[in-house]
């Protein structure tokens, strides 16, 4: 594309969008909308670079503003391990295997049948 067609093409959608402009603009109109429901949310916004732009000049000619947070200290809780030493881990079936504590297998009495004739 050329630059005189570029331009063309740039004015032609400048005074498209003028009465656009002219609205955001104005004082009383917002640069970005406030949507009323899900649905408006879903609507495309007229000319938005435009508005958000417009609402970033806006926010950088404010003031800066301090937002107040509160911040509590609040009492927390913390949870310590129970630990057992090695004799409980002995005396309740417990082998050191690995470098863990396992439970050993119960021991099994495995009877035998005889046969007495």
């Amino acid at each position: 594309m050329t630059g005189k067609t570029a331009t063309i093409i740039g004015a032609a959608a400048a005074l498209a969008a003028g009465p656009t402009l002219a609205v955001a603009a104005t004082p009383d109109a917002q640069a970005v909308p406030v949507a009323a429901s899900y649905a408006e949310l879903l609507q495309p916004i007229p000319n938005a670079m435009e508005r958000l732009q417009a609402s970033d000049a806006e926010a950088q000619a404010r003031p800066a503003q301090l937002i107040e947070a509160q911040y509590v200290v609040a009492h927390h809780h913390h949870h310590h391990h129970h630990h057992h030493n090695r004799r409980w881990y002995l005396q309740n079936g417990y082998s050191w295997y690995n470098g863990a504590w396992v439970i050993r297998p119960r021991p099994h009495h495995h009877h035998h049948h005889h046969d007495h004739n």
